[in-house]
């Protein structure tokens, strides 16, 4: 039966094996500089798609205004905390009075 050598025993080996080599041929192993790590960078969110949308209008803004355009907003309606509801918005409703007695 064979009987495996332990872990003290194939070190000594490769030790003395690498020894032996080294002293034939002292050219046989050859040490770098290690490497420096790579400088880690600041982390950057990528624009969303509103960011984009939000640089381009800008982008057209600066156009137009070079080019002289005028862009006026068109009417807005301002109503009390409606959430945007007018009477103007249904034509068939008329302002309810005051409540009649029948």
């Amino acid at each position: 039966m064979l009987t495996r050598p332990d872990k003290d025993a194939l070190r000594a080996l490769l030790e003395s094996q690498v020894k032996e080599k080294l002293q034939a041929n002292p050219d046989a192993v050859t040490t770098y500089a290690a490497q420096p790590e790579p400088e880690r960078k600041r982390y950057t969110s990528k624009p969303t798609v509103q960011d984009k949308a939000f640089v381009k209008e800008l982008e057209q803004m600066r156009a137009d205004a070079e080019a002289g355009v005028i862009h006026r907003p068109g009417p807005t309606q301002t109503n009390d905390g409606d959430a945007g509801i007018a009477l103007d918005d249904y034509p068939g409703l008329k302002d309810a009075g005051p409540p009649s007695d029948q």
